[in-house]
């Protein structure tokens, strides 16, 4: 054989073998498992965080009023120099009686959430699958955030808010407290274990009372009073907190818990 056929064959060979590489490739793109964040998409994904979110929620004690935040979509991320994504985060804000809040929720997660607590109690970290972070921690005393975001995905998704409802209990708390003027906001959503939803629908208006009085108002179980919040239950489902944002300024969340 001479030198040009050679040539000629080892060509042929690179060649078709990198066709079998690139429908190896193909094939294991769509049925392999994603092994990296990056080959998630943020509407696969988006899944994940509702149902964290909804396990976070659904461990809200009688010492604890839950609200849970509209889901964010942050765009302009990098996945790659030359690739831009998208990260989406939910949020829930606990107003509590309880100092162990953070580890009362480690105990509560699937076993797949693999939660941890420092040992000072202060934070929490907990892996919900499919790449998505869930982080806690104390942001002042009676008061923890915990988050679930997916960090750079391509983005394939936007999220459908539900309208705000002027009609629902913010606005008749608010209106009780003298507010003469309202202002509604989005309605934050979760999935529970059990499937339903869990959600807070929040307004803001001035009031003339003391946000106590709405607690008075609702015959609620006080859990948690100091200059940043006013938090009571009503009822086993039903959960409030009234947040001054001014001198007579606040926003009223009403959580319909899991």
């Amino acid at each position: 054989m001479t030198a040009t056929r050679r040539r000629l064959w080892v060509v042929a060979g690179l060649a078709t073998w990198a066709l079998v590489l690139g429908a190896l490739a193909v094939l294991s793109h769509r049925t392999d498992e994603p092994t990296v964040r990056e080959q998630r998409t943020l509407t696969q994904a988006l899944r994940v965080v509702k149902e964290s979110v909804g396990h976070t929620v659904s461990q809200a004690g009688a010492d604890t009023v839950p609200v849970i935040s509209p889901l964010s979509i942050d765009t302009g991320c990098r996945i790659t120099p030359m690739r831009s994504g998208a990260t989406a985060t939910g949020v829930v804000r606990f107003f509590t009686s309880d100092p162990d809040l953070l580890r009362r929720l480690a105990d509560g997660y699937p076993s797949a959430y693999q939660a941890t607590v420092s040992t000072d109690g202060r934070t929490m970290r907990a892996d919900a699958g499919e790449f998505v972070a869930v982080r806690g921690k104390l942001v002042a005393p009676g008061e923890v955030q915990v988050t679930a975001t997916t960090g750079c995905r391509p983005a394939d998704a936007e999220i459908q808010y539900p309208p705000p409802d002027t009609t629902v209990e913010p606005v008749r708390i608010l209106t009780a407290l003298g507010a003469t003027s309202v202002e509604p906001a989005l309605t934050g959503v979760a999935r529970c274990p059990a499937g339903g939803p869990a959600s807070t629908v929040s307004a803001s208006g001035r009031i003339t009372a003391p946000p106590a009085d709405a607690g008075t108002l609702d015959q609620g179980r006080q859990v948690l009073a100091n200059d940043k919040v006013y938090a009571y239950r009503r009822g086993a489902d039903e959960a409030v907190a009234v947040v001054p944002t001014g001198e007579h300024d606040v926003r009223v969340y009403v959580t319909k818990l899991c």
